[in-house]
This record gives structure tokens, sequence and C-alpha cells, in this order.
């Protein structure tokens, strides 16, 4: 990672720090008899890609099913953290994938490695209370990426990160003590990024009162311009996970 990127991190991990000292004064103000209740999920995306890349003079598409990139996956984990007390809540999301390909382009067969690490962090206030609660949210997204790109044994690789605030909303709508819808959206742009918004919808099944089974459809579009990389990539699929609450 180069200094500009170390900066740009050590910004992104200042600015969740400061959010989150920011929401624990709000979050004590919840009522005394109310405690803190965690749920720790991991989840997989069965994510396909569609988007163009461009590092330096050379741009190649992809346009790929979840079935099309299980095989070129080489390593990746996501999972998220949700804190609440009252109506105050602190969520956190991780994703880091690495993932290589042959494209062939104009000029050629083209080797293509992508590393893509996204950050989010967030604050929930609750909205609107009752069986069908729907939570406010704002935070921090931090978004790196890089793409390496290799033709005829010339390499070109570029990093580019981004460090993108969000707002958004969240809505629960119970079915029964055991099933919950979940509708998400959120939207964000800044000097990072061009822009970029993620939808979620899906449903929980509580098996266990402490564990629970989550499934649905993820989308998440982005738009990074820079002097020597542009990425346009739109990210979307299936996910399933499990919920551990504390």
């Amino acid at each position: 990672m180069n200094l500009g990127s170390t900066s740009r991190m050590t910004m992104a991990l200042g600015s969740c720090a400061v959010l989150a000292a920011l929401a624990a004064p709000a979050a004590a103000q919840a009522q005394a008899g109310e405690r803190w209740e965690v749920e720790f999920a991991p989840y997989l995306w069965a994510a396909g890609l569609d988007g163009a890349t461009t590092v330096g003079d050379l741009s190649v598409e992809s346009k790929h099913s979840f079935s099309d990139l299980v095989d070129k996956v080489d390593f990746g984990l996501s999972g998220n953290l949700e804190a609440r007390k009252g109506r105050w809540g602190v969520l956190f999301d991780a994703i880091y994938i690495k993932l290589s390909d042959d494209v062939a382009s104009t000029r050629g067969p083209v080797d293509v490695e992508v590393v893509q690490q996204m950050y989010t962090l967030g604050g929930a206030w609750r909205a609107l209370e009752g069986p069908a609660p729907v939570d406010l949210i704002a935070g921090l997204r931090f978004n790196y990426l890089k793409p390496t790109l290799e033709l005829g044994g010339h390499e070109r690789g570029q990093s580019k990160d981004a460090l993108d605030p969000f707002i958004g909303v969240r809505g629960r709508y119970p079915l029964d003590p055991r099933w919950t819808l979940v509708g998400y959206l959120d939207v964000g742009t800044f000097d990072g990024s061009d822009y970029a918004w993620q939808l979620l919808v899906g449903a929980s099944y509580d098996w266990r009162p402490d564990r629970s089974s989550k499934f649905g459809y993820r989308q998440l579009k982005t738009k990074y311009g820079g002097e020597r990389v542009d990425v346009d990539t739109t990210m979307q699929g299936l996910y399933i996970g499990v919920g551990f609450r504390f």
C-alpha cells in the first residue's frame, strides 16, 4: 500500500474512532434498565461482478456471475457486527476479497488480479419503534481497491482508496415470532468516490433465542475515478449467513 493509501487508512480509522466515541454517549442515554445486545454474523455473499476497470492505458470489461467467479476467488472473508442499547446502535461490516482471471481484450489476453477491502462503520438511531421498527443510519465507508493488469509481460498496477460518508435507512417487518423481513438502502459520495450506493432485501429466521439464519439479495454499485485508475462496477447476488447474539 502506498503512502497515500496509508494516510487515507489512518484517516479512516481515526474517523471511525471519532464516530464510535460520539455514538457511545448517545447510547448511554438509553434507559438504565436496558443492556447492550450484540450480534456477530459471518456471511457468504455469492456476488457476481459487472463493470469496467482501467489502469493506465489498458481497459478491460468483466461480466461474471457468481458461478463464473467461484474458481477465480483466491481468498475472501466477510462479516458484520452490531451492538445496540435502547434506540441507539453501532454497526460494523467488513469485506476482503482477492480474485484473479484471464480476460480477453482488443489487444490480447489480459491477466487480471484484483484485491478489494471494504470497511463500513455506522451509527444507528431507531426513528420508529414498535412491531416494525425503522432505523436511520449514518457513517463512513472505506474502500481500498488494487487492480493489476498484465499484458504481454508488461504489468500495470495501481491502488485506489476512498473514504466516503453515507446515510441510510433500514426497516424490519416481523411475519411471526421467528421470521422477519429486512430492507436496507444507503447512498454516499465524497471526493474519494464519484458515487456509491447499496441495496439489501432479505429475511432472518430465529431457530434459537441466540441464533438465526440470514439470507437475501444484496447489490453494491461503486464508481471511482483517478489519474491512472478508473473503476465502475456492480456487485450483486444472494447472501447467506448465521447470526450469533450475546
